[in-house]
């Protein structure tokens, strides 16, 4: 009799697994998630005052936080920290900051075109000098939903304001997930 009741509860969760992992999905897909967390990696053009601009990517460590709201409008902090060696120096950059979204397609947040800006600060060592400035980005991107996550692509523009080593206008681009939570 114990064996039976056993096999029973075990068949029962195992049957029941489906059920939660389809409900948490639709909860996502349907508007249900608060937040959308991300993780990006990004390529770019860099072009220091001073010295001669190159190619540069940005280490794997670029971390998002979207604030879903109803609506098309969204906020995302976002935390960066840059490796990169351009004209003969490595810079170590951190930079945190706040992004809004605007979406600019039916399917919202979760899928699509969307617009975005912000500002954070740019906190930088190339080992013999330290500086912190103010960073103004802006950029279009766009969402492909994978299963329950989604991919995310993005392009844009970033100014870092004037100081002795900054100055730092870049281009480029970054390809990363969204998870919804």
């Amino acid at each position: 009799m114990r064996k039976v009741l056993s096999s029973i509860a075990l068949v029962a969760a195992l049957v029941s697994v489906p059920a939660l992992a389809s409900a948490q999905r639709r909860a996502a897909m349907s508007g249900g998630a608060k937040h959308e967390f991300g993780v990006d990696i990004g390529v770019g053009y860099l072009k220091p005052d001073g010295s001669d601009g190159g190619i540069f990517i940005l280490a794997p460590l670029n971390i998002r936080l979207g604030l879903v709201k109803p609506g098309k409008m969204m906020w995302e902090p976002r935390l960066a920290l840059d490796f990169s060696t351009v004209g003969g120096t490595t810079r170590y950059v951190f930079e945190p900051g706040v992004n809004v979204l605007f979406a600019n397609s039916p399917g919202g947040h979760r899928n699509g075109m969307y617009f975005t800006g912000g500002a954070g600060l740019h906190l930088e060592d190339d080992g013999a000098n330290s500086g912190t400035a103010f960073a103004l980005n802006g950029g279009i991107g766009w969402r492909k939903p994978y299963g329950s996550a989604a991919w995310r692509y993005e392009l844009g523009l970033q100014y870092t304001s004037e100081n002795t080593t900054l100055g730092l206008p870049s281009i480029g681009a970054r390809v990363g997930i969204s998870l919804w939570h």
